[in-house]
This record gives C-alpha cells, structure tokens and sequence, in this order.
C-alpha cells in the first residue's frame, strides 16, 4: 500500500500537477535559474522539488478516490495508514522521489535525473583579462618613442628648414648690391683723371662704409629677438639698417648661423622672459620674430 501512494505522488509530480499531502503541505516542481555557488562555479538552470506548508496542488486523498474508485473515507483511511509509516518527527520520507525536513526537499538521485532529463551541469566561471591599460601604456610608448626617433634623425633639419624660410621671406627687403653697384658705374663718366681717381675714391670709400658692420660689437647674451637669417651679409645689413628704421633706439648685432648665414637679432638678454617681452611688443611690426637661444 505505501509503494502504491509512493508511486501515485511520483506520478503527481511528474506530471507537473504537484500534489496537496493534507496536515502537512504541498510538494511540486519548480523550475530555478543558474547561481552561483560559493566556490564561484556556475550551477546551470534546473528542476527541483520545492515544499511548501500552504495547499498549492490538488490532494493526494482525491487522486486515491479517482485512482482506486473508493470513496472518500476509504481514500482517507489508506492516506492516514501512509502518512503513519512515512511521517514521523517532522521527516517525511517518499520513497521514489525524496525526504522532506526542516521545511525543505532533499530529491532523491534518480527522481532529480528524471525531472532533469539534459542533466545539471557545473560550469567553472573564467574572468575574462582586461588588457586595455596594457594597450594603452603601449600606445604611449610607441608614441614617445617615435617622437625620440623624429627628433634625433629630423631635429637639425627641421631647424635648418625653418631658418631658410625665415631667410627666403626677409632677405626680399634688400635689393641686391650687385644691381646698385652696376648702376653707380654706369653713372660714372670717364673724363679727366682727377675726376676718375675723385670717382674712384668716393667708390672706394662707400664699399668700406657698406662692408663695414653697421653693428658695433656688443656685450654677448645668452638670449636674442631674431627677426630673420640672411644668405649675405650685405642682405643682412640692409635689414638692420630697415630695423633701425621702424623702431626707435634698437640695439642690432649680426650672428653667425649654421650654413655660413648671418642671423640678425634686434635685441638680447641673458634673461629670457625679457626677450619674450620684446618679442611680444613689435610682433605688429615684424610678426615673425623669434628668440635665439645661443648656449
């Protein structure tokens, strides 16, 4: 008689009803999501056997009556019989499908196979690396590195280029002295000879006075205002003389620059925020000036 409850409950269950055990509670199945265990494993979706003291399934007493075709009381009388053999001290016992205690059901093995047919499996969770600082850190070095690499093979001619830039745009204020000297001797008449050694002396002497530098050696700074690089000296020359010109009591002196060029700077200091200054306050005058940083 109790394997043939037993076996009745089984069915109950399996069927997906559930099944009311009246003074003691409902047992049915429920469906419950992956979780995950202490160990960190993952624990994959599956069914369990789930009690509850409240009548949430239809009793096993009238699934007697339909089964067996008694009536009620013999229905009853053959659940009490039942429950006396496999209820005591608060652990229910149903063989075939699992032990109920303390408000929870332990499923028996092969009834936990049969209501998870798939199996349940333990999946082991892995961390995916994150190897975005090492990107990042990577790119960083790539990027000091090529600027490294650019300035030690590129450096010297970038600033050579930039110098003649600087030289093509200035050195267009001087005319060249060639032309001024072809057009002083085609001015000259080959008269008489006082007035030829006359013509030749005031030659003589306007070619000193140009050759002559028009700025005077001065105290050496370790900062200058450049306002261009010139490809002659003359050029360069002319372009003090134009600087003198535009700004009042300006203090030139021509440097020597990389390639034989001569650099023209109109004013330094061994300090070189007073340069900047400088530099700032005739920018409308000579946009491109530039301070020269001679150590």
């Amino acid at each position: 008689m109790i394997e043939e409850v037993n076996k009745i409950i089984y069915n109950m269950l399996i069927s997906g009803r559930g099944v009311f055990l009246p003074e003691i509670g409902s047992l049915y199945i429920e469906r419950q999501a992956a979780r995950k265990l202490a160990d960190g494993r993952l624990l994959s979706p599956r069914n369990v056997v789930v009690f509850t003291p409240q009548q949430q399934a239809p009793s096993l007493v009238d699934e007697i009556v339909a089964i067996a075709k008694c009536g009620v009381e013999q229905a009853q009388d053959i659940y009490e019989r039942w429950k006396a053999k496999t209820y005591q001290d608060g652990v229910l016992t149903v063989g075939g499908v699992g032990v109920m205690r303390s408000g929870g059901f332990s499923t028996d093995k092969g009834f936990h196979s049969v209501i998870n047919p798939q199996g349940v499996k333990t999946l082991v969770v892995r961390k995916k690396s994150s190897n975005t600082w090492l990107y990042a850190v990577s790119g960083v070095a790539v990027i000091v590195a090529l600027a490294i690499l650019i300035f030690l093979v590129w450096g010297d001619k970038i600033a050579g280029n930039v110098s003649v830039v600087k030289s093509a745009d200035t050195e267009q204020v001087a005319p060249a002295v060639a032309e001024s000297a072809a057009t002083s001797e085609q001015t000259v008449q080959p008269a008489e000879a006082e007035t030829q050694n006359a013509a030749v002396q005031q030659t003589q002497t306007a070619e000193a006075e140009a050759t002559q530098p028009i700025v005077s050696p001065s105290k050496e700074y370790a900062y200058y205002v450049v306002m261009g690089i010139f490809s002659t000296p003359e050029n360069a020359e002319r372009a003090v003389q134009q600087a003198q010109s535009k700004i009042k009591d300006v203090e030139c002196k021509v440097l020597p620059f990389k390639g034989g060029k001569h650099m023209v700077a109109i004013f330094g200091s061994d300090n070189v925020a007073d340069c900047n200054a400088f530099a700032r306050s005739y920018r409308d005058i000579y946009p491109d000036l530039w301070v020269y940083n001679k150590k």
